[in-house]
């Protein structure tokens, strides 16, 4: 009688080390690319967060692409969300170039989900416009530092 108790006090010591999740043992799959994660990640958010954000001018003046629905809130700050972690991930060291130009514009898109995600959670239209305007500048910098344009592009670097 004296061994049963004896292995309920084993099986409760050795409790939490069985309960330990088991380790992975394969290799990681290696991240996405610069260019993929631009494609799939960051490009799909901006455009999500921009449709649901600002004004559209059209020959009946200018119309609202502001949030009508608790949905459309939602939506935004989804986007927000995907393009302040896109932000962070592109900050990560191997992620970019080693330099402060791309640290700055990784971390202005990770400050502009911040701030687009505040403004939908707000339901702030106009925060939401200035939020997106942050998004697009780090976008637009980036690129114009990055992305070779061709000679006859109407864009001009400085």
């Amino acid at each position: 009688m004296r061994a049963v108790p004896f292995v309920i006090v084993l099986g409760l010591a050795a409790g939490p080390a069985l309960s330990q999740p088991t380790p992975i043992t394969t290799p990681p799959v290696a991240p996405l690319s610069v260019k993929e994660l631009m494609r799939h990640v960051v490009n799909p958010a901006a455009e999500r967060f921009w449709k649901t954000s600002g004004s559209v001018s059209t020959e009946e003046g200018d119309q609202s692409r502001a949030p009508t629905s608790e949905a459309s809130w939602t939506e935004m700050t989804d986007a927000g969300a995907i393009l302040h972690e896109a932000g962070v991930t592109l900050g990560l060291p191997g992620r970019g170039p080693p330099n402060e130009d791309w640290k700055r514009f990784a971390k202005q898109l990770a400050d502009g989900g911040l701030a687009s995600m505040a403004a939908a959670r707000a339901k702030n239209a106009d925060k939401a416009f200035e939020a997106g305007g942050e998004v697009y500048n780090a976008c637009f910098n980036c690129h114009a530092k990055y992305i070779p344009r061709p000679a006859n592009s109407l864009w001009k670097q400085p």
